[in-house]
């Protein structure tokens, strides 16, 4: 199945092609993969993090599907 990732903030830089950026990359992941499943593949470090799948909060344990949308961000504060 094919699942988009966007990584935000610092995390961009772990893009696997090492371009960063706030751009979305397609991925190829089996079937039942969950997004803890991507955070480890993509070697993100073990820090807060804030995560939505299709523009709705999702916690770590949730399974993907074809099409979703994986956004991934630091947590941010503002003043």
């Amino acid at each position: 199945m094919q699942v988009d990732v966007v990584l935000f903030a610092h995390f961009s830089g772990f893009q696997p092609d090492g371009k960063g950026g706030r751009h979305a990359r397609t991925f190829e992941l089996a079937e039942g993969t969950t997004i803890a499943d991507v955070i480890a593949m993509i070697g993100l470090p073990d820090e807060p993090r804030v995560i939505f799948v299709n523009s709705r909060h999702a916690p770590e344990e949730r399974e993907l599907r074809q099409g979703d949308r994986l956004a991934i961000f630091p947590p941010v504060a503002g003043g």
